[in-house]
């Protein structure tokens, strides 16, 4: 039976917080994991940490700006001043 609109997901909240102890039980393998990695095939290890690298860092979104239109005459400012 599908959960009504807008009702908490509570098995995505569940796998989440299950994921997060695993990985935080297991950060010790990890590390000497990826040392070993890193000793034996540098280039895998760097592969290794770019695809870990989106579960740390921000998502890059587009951002668009707003600039206001120039207006067709300078200011007054912007003339010559005749001496």
């Amino acid at each position: 039976m599908p959960r009504k609109k807008g009702a908490l997901n509570h098995t995505t909240r569940e796998t989440k917080e299950f994921l997060k102890l695993v990985v935080k039980n297991e950060h010790l393998r990890i590390e000497e994991a990826l040392l070993e990695l890193f000793e034996s095939n540098k280039s895998s290890y760097l592969n290794t940490i770019v695809k870990l690298l989106p579960f740390i860092t921000p998502r890059a979104t587009e951002v668009h700006l707003n600039a206001p239109q120039m207006p067709d005459k300078l200011p007054s400012w912007f003339d010559t001043v005749e001496e």
